[in-house]
């Protein structure tokens, strides 16, 4: 089922060629609310992060279920999507988020996150009993420049068949998996 066209039509205005990762988080916002209503007891909540530890500050979308954190989302400029820095940033933050959330108590056997520069995005995964992250992490050489977060990560496009497919995969495991935690 294709995304609606309110939220086609957001995406569409955003010039991709932006540096500003912040032209992605009305329509990201869009797109949550929508996949996430509020009829369904979620609520996306935008939060504030410091980027790389400068003043910068970003945006990060955590989307709750009866106050419980589910689902997040990052978001990077799409063009910055070449620059393997950049990648492995937001590799980092993802790793680091997984990190937050799991000194908590995460009432799900799996806990998703997604990294999107623009509309292309990858699928984050901790599983919340070995507390391993897919995709693993590569490891940093310490003698050459290596490439610790490779650009195919971020294969699904939103905008593709199989890139809607996959978040709407994404979003209904996390969405049976807050049915089973209601039951419980």
């Amino acid at each position: 089922m294709p995304w609606s066209e309110a939220i086609i039509e957001q995406f569409a205005i955003v010039d991709f060629d932006t540096t500003e990762e912040r032209d992605f988080y009305g329509p990201f916002n869009s797109l949550l609310v929508d996949i996430f209503p509020s009829s369904e007891h979620y609520q996306v909540s935008p939060q504030p992060k410091l980027n790389d530890g400068t003043l910068d500050l970003a945006v990060q979308f955590i989307v709750y279920h009866r106050a419980t954190p589910i689902f997040f989302l990052d978001i990077k400029a799409f063009r910055s999507l070449t620059l393997s820095s950049t990648r492995a940033s937001a590799d980092d933050q993802m790793r680091q988020t997984f990190r937050h959330f799991s000194s908590a108590t995460i009432p799900s056997a799996t806990f998703y996150g997604l990294s999107a520069f623009g509309p292309q995005f990858c699928v984050y995964s901790l599983d919340t009993v070995t507390r391993s992250i897919d995709p693993p992490g590569v490891a940093r050489d310490l003698t050459i420049v290596n490439d610790i977060a490779p650009e195919n990560r971020w294969a699904y496009n939103l905008f593709e068949p199989s890139g809607e497919a996959k978040l709407r995969e994404v979003v209904n495991a996390v969405k049976e998996m807050t049915k089973n935690c209601d039951n419980s």
